[in-house]
């Protein structure tokens, strides 16, 4: 699965995450510095698998917890149209 937003969505960083908001709906979304890490890593050209793999380790949880966690996230910014698959 490769991720990139949405022509509509811009990104800026802030100093706790990062907030995407969409040009078309007015709305936005704030992710913490795990969020946001876990975006631009996908964003980057990452696979899922390889995100979940990596908190894992880091975080010291279960890979399908990290996988449930990242697809959780990554489906609600797919369904507010900020984010889209390729």
């Amino acid at each position: 699965m490769t991720l990139r937003l949405t022509d509509h969505t811009v990104s800026t960083d802030t100093h706790d995450g990062a907030v995407l908001l969409s040009r078309r709906t007015g709305h936005y979304w704030q992710l913490n510095q795990t969020g946001a890490y876990a975006l631009q890593r996908l964003l980057d050209g990452c696979t899922l698998d390889q995100v979940a793999e990596e908190f894992a380790e880091h975080f010291d949880i279960a890979p399908t917890q990290a996988h449930q966690d990242l697809t959780a996230m990554t489906e609600r910014l797919r369904t507010s149209g900020l984010v889209e698959t390729g």
